[in-house]
C-alpha cells in the first residue's frame, strides 16, 4: 500500500470518527433538552417560586417564569407580585405532565383579619429545554 493511500485512509477514518462523536454529542444534547424530564419537577418549581415570593426574592422568582409566554417586564412583574402577602401558605395538591407542558394544582391560603381566604388554582408550566417555566405567574 502506498504512503498516499495510507494517509488518505487515516484521514478518512479520522473524519468518520469525528462525525460519530459529533452525532453522539448532538444526540445526547437532544435527549437532555427534549426527551429526558428536567431534574426539578413542576411541583418543585411552583414551591420554589412561592418560597422566593414569600422571601421577596423577586429576581429568583422571575427566573421561574417563561419569558416567551409572559410579556411583562421585570419591573411590571415586581409590581404585580409585591402585592402578595408574605403570610400566604401554598399546598400543591396535584401535578399533571403531558409532553412539554405541565399543570400544577395548588391551594393557597392567605390569612386575613376576618379569617383565612382559601383559593384553589392551576398553574400552567412549559418545558424550556432542561427546565420547567411558569407560563402565567
Amino acid at each position: 500500500m502506498s504512503m498516499m493511500k495510507k494517509t488518505r485512509k487515516t484521514v478518512l477514518m479520522a473524519v468518520c470518527a469525528f462525525h460519530v462523536v459529533l452525532a453522539g454529542i448532538f444526540g445526547m444534547r437532544y435527549y437532555l433538552d427534549h426527551v429526558k424530564l428536567p431534574d426539578v419537577s413542576p411541583r418543585q418549581v411552583i414551591a420554589e417560586y412561592f418560597a422566593a415570593l414569600k422571601s421577596r426574592d423577586y429576581k429568583k422568582a422571575y427566573g421561574f417564569v417563561s419569558i416567551r409566554h409572559y410579556n411583562n417586564s421585570y419591573n411590571q412583574f415586581i409590581d404585580r407580585v409585591s402585592m402578595y402577602s408574605p403570610d400566604m401558605q401554598l399546598e400543591v395538591t396535584g401535578e399533571t405532565i403531558k409532553d412539554d407542558t405541565a399543570v400544577v394544582e395548588t391551594k393557597v391560603v392567605v390569612p386575613l383579619w376576618f379569617g383565612p381566604y382559601s383559593s384553589n388554582s392551576n398553574m400552567d408550566l412549559v418545558r424550556v429545554k432542561r427546565e420547567w417555566k411558569i407560563i402565567h405567574p
